[in-house]
This record gives C-alpha cells, sequence and structure tokens, in this order.
C-alpha cells in the first residue's frame, strides 16, 4: 500500500469523534467504522484520489463529513454516494439514489420514481397530481428508445398525495450547459454518468414544488452546487434556467408558491386582487437601522439588479408577503438560500428589511 494510502485513512481515522458527534447532532444512523471501511475501499485502487486526500485534506474531511450530516453510506453496492477526486480535491458525489433517500429520511416525501423519457417510448403526462403513462422496453439498448426528450420525478408526498414533476430536455441541458463542471472543461460526470446527472438535474428542479422540502435534502443540493461544482459556473445564466431552478410560475397569484404545491390553497386574507398584476414588497423601514451591529438596509431604496427578471423581482415580493403574514421568517431565508446568487442576495435584502418592519410594530 502506498504512504498515500495510508495517509489518507489516517486522516480520516483522526476524525472519528467529530463524526459520531455530527451524527447525533444530525440524527442520522451512520456507523463510523463502517464508512471508513467503505472509505477505504474507495481509495484502496485509486492512486490519483488518494494523493487529492492528503494534498488537500481538508476537502477530505469535509467531504467524509457530509456523509454523517445527510445520513449517506459511501457503501458502493447501496449506489448513494462516492468519495471522486475532482480538480485537485475530494468530494462527496451523491447520486440522484443518495438525493431521493436524503428527502425520504427527512419526511420531505415517502418514495420517488425518476424516470427518462426517450422519443421512441409512449409516454402521457396526465398531470401534476396523477402517475403518468410509460411504456417501454426496459431491455432495449438507449440508442433504440430514440431521442432523449425529457425526465419526470414522481414524488409520494407525505400525505398521500403524488406530485409529478415534467423536465423537458431543453431544461436539463440548458442546466447543464451553465454548470461549472461542464462549461469549463466539457468533461466529469456530464460525460461519463450523463443519466445520473439528467436524474440529478431533473431531482433539483422537483424538489422546489414539494410542499416540504427538507433541509438535508437543500443542504445535499447546496453542498453538491457549490463544493462538487455542479452548480452555475458564474450570473451569465439563461433565464429561463434560473426561473426553473427557482420554480418561478407565470403567474404569482393564486398559484402557491413551490413550498408549497396544495391546489386548494387560498391566498392569505390580507391579499388584495391587484397584487398579482403588481405585487408590493412589505413596508420597509423608514431608514437603514442598526440591530445587534447589523445594518439593516431600506428595502425600499434598494433597486433590483438590472438584470434580474420581472418574475423573479415579483416572486421575491411574494415571498415576502406571505412570510410577514404568516409571521414566519426563517423558511423564508432558507427557501431563498438556494438561489442564484444576484436573486437570492436581492431576496435576503427585501425579506431584512420586512422582518425589521414587522419587529418594530410588534407583529
Amino acid at each position: 500500500m502506498s504512504d498515500n494510502f495510508q495517509n489518507a485513512v489516517a486522516i480520516i481515522a483522526k476524525q472519528e469523534e467529530k463524526f459520531i458527534k455530527l451524527v447525533e447532532s444530525s440524527k442520522t444512523d451512520v456507523m463510523f467504522k463502517n464508512e471508513l471501511l467503505f472509505a477505504s475501499q474507495a481509495m484502496m485502487n485509486n492512486d490519483y484520489l488518494c494523493k487529492c486526500a492528503t494534498t488537500n485534506p481538508l476537502s477530505l474531511r469535509n467531504a467524509f463529513s457530509q456523509v454523517a450530516a445527510y445520513g449517506l453510506t459511501l457503501n458502493q453496492s447501496r449506489q448513494l454516494a462516492y468519495l471522486v477526486p475532482r480538480d485537485g480535491q475530494v468530494v462527496l458525489d451523491v447520486s440522484w439514489r443518495g438525493m431521493v433517500k436524503v428527502a425520504v429520511n427527512d419526511g420531505a416525501i415517502r418514495d420517488c420514481i425518476v424516470e427518462l423519457v426517450y422519443s421512441k417510448d409512449k409516454f402521457e403526462y396526465r398531470g401534476k397530481r396523477q402517475s403518468p403513462t410509460h411504456t417501454f422496453n426496459p431491455f432495449d439498448k438507449k440508442a433504440d428508445r430514440g431521442e432523449f426528450v425529457g425526465c419526470y420525478v414522481e414524488a409520494l408526498l407525505p400525505d398521500g398525495r403524488v406530485h409529478v414533476e415534467a423536465v423537458t430536455a431543453d431544461e436539463i441541458n440548458a442546466a447543464r450547459d451553465a454548470s461549472e463542471l461542464w462549461k469549463r472543461k466539457k468533461k466529469g460526470p456530464w460525460v461519463d454518468f450523463e443519466d445520473s446527472m439528467r436524474k440529478k438535474s431533473a431531482i433539483k428542479i422537483a424538489r422546489k414544488y414539494w410542499p416540504q422540502t427538507g433541509s438535508k435534502l437543500d443542504g445535499v443540493i447546496q453542498y453538491l452546487n457549490t463544493d462538487a461544482g455542479e452548480g452555475f459556473s458564474s450570473n451569465d445564466v439563461p433565464v429561463e434556467v434560473v426561473e426553473r431552478y427557482m420554480g418561478a410560475a407565470d403567474v404569482v397569484e393564486p398559484e402557491p408558491l413551490p413550498t408549497s404545491n396544495q391546489v386548494d390553497q387560498q391566498p392569505a386574507s390580507d391579499a388584495q386582487p391587484e397584487q398579482s398584476a403588481n405585487p408590493k414588497v412589505a413596508d420597509p423601514a423608514p431608514a437603514d437601522d442598526v440591530i445587534e451591529g447589523e445594518v439593516v438596509r431600506d428595502g425600499s431604496q434598494v433597486p433590483p439588479p438590472a438584470d434580474l427578471p420581472k418574475k423573479t423581482i415579483n416572486k421575491v415580493a411574494e415571498v415576502v408577503r406571505r412570510a410577514r403574514a404568516a409571521n414566519c421568517w426563517e423558511p423564508a431565508f432558507e427557501y431563498v438560500s438556494t438561489w442564484p446568487v444576484v436573486a437570492r442576495d436581492y431576496a435576503v435584502t427585501q425579506l431584512k428589511s420586512a422582518q425589521y418592519v414587522a419587529q418594530s410594530q410588534g407583529e
């Protein structure tokens, strides 16, 4: 065994105490000794992975910690997550199966089907509340099924309802073309594991429309989009891609936000009919204020970025309105935390301003 291998295993072994504490705080059931064995097996025959681990030990510790935090396993027979070398560092590559497991464990969904659809398949979409009809021969070669046309994610929600999100090939390809992994080198998982990446992209979009998204799944997606390099490479991203990843709808009202797809949900009682046509941000503070050392910007004095789509501005206004109506701010901040940088920063500014106003008025 090489020195790099032994050093890499030693780096993980020293994490035992922190790993166990993370398991306890995250309320997962991962066993350190098992995962140490699986990690050792992954690195045993991969010299480049061992080299990345020893030259960038922080990335190895960070990747291994994700296993404890999200209740995953490196057991290759489960196909949930893998330690892989990427750009000189070690990352935890969570598969689409791993994303589903995290969502189920977190209570966001009870089960999930993710299927790719090709042009020669017989596919009938029957709406978001009914399972689609999808007929194909699973033993056919992929080339015999025709051109890839899209992917659907059918989730069984905690209340027993079904939610089906259909994602087109154009949407998936647009997300791929804007991702750091593809745009920079046009190689990597999008080339070697294209079908899996298509399913992961579809899940990232679909989870925006589940009533309960689950903080752990959002954490996994955040890690994949940042540390693992699957996110947008810059702010120069097509508007339609940003909106789809945010779950934007053409009409803000009376359609529910992506955090709640209750189709029979009524708008808040204080909402006026004209709000859908001309949404307004909740009344901001009259001037910049300081709370516990932090300056709270007056949201009305912060114009939206020039390149921010109007639909995104409307959605921010609606997020603010609902957060104030329900006096429930943390879920709103968590919801916008996974948005692209420009939209997220604008939304956070508006939310902080509205939250200060609500607190100052004793709401």
